[in-house]
């Protein structure tokens, strides 16, 4: 089966119908008309010049609808191979996306810096806290020698 193909035709180019009943009719006209040109030409050479022209057209017409079909289905081609292409790169990035937005809601990505920013303070508070800390049991061991070392020396007066 070959496919149907559309043609569109420029205004003023007759259809081949059209141009096959004017063939007839002029060999009718021939036929009955029975005199000689002002070539001189008989009147069967004369149709028979005129359907080999005619035939002649036919084919060129053919050729150029046949070049405009070729070029149609060419476009044809091209755009259905870009529009795929285009689709697939869409339903790619659409994918991604939807990745994007489960990956948001489970929270294994962050919008803000508010969640980092908060640790590294809490980390910076619980250093400066360690280090008073271990400051103030310094400072408690050296309250405790100093007030051994005094009580001693009270107790080296009192006798």
């Amino acid at each position: 089966l070959k496919p149907r193909r559309l043609v569109a035709r420029r205004a003023g180019t007759p259809q081949p119908r059209a141009a096959m009943k004017q063939a007839a009719a002029l060999v009718a006209l021939a036929a009955f008309g029975g005199t000689r040109g002002a070539l001189g030409l008989s009147p069967v050479t004369r149709v028979v010049e005129l359907l080999q022209g005619l035939s002649a057209k036919i084919e060129q017409e053919a050729k150029q609808e046949e070049d405009l079909y070729e070029t149609f289905v060419c476009w044809g081609k091209t755009v259905v191979s870009q529009k795929t292409a285009s689709n697939q790169k869409a339903a790619s990035r659409k994918e991604s996306l939807e990745q994007y937005i489960s990956d948001l809601d489970a929270g294994r990505i962050e919008l803000t810096t508010e969640r980092q920013d908060l640790t590294k303070e809490i980390a910076d508070l619980s250093a400066d806290i360690d280090q008073a800390e271990a400051l103030r049991a310094k400072e408690k061991e050296d309250y405790a020698a100093a007030k051994a070392e005094l009580e001693q020396g009270l107790e080296g007066v009192r006798r």
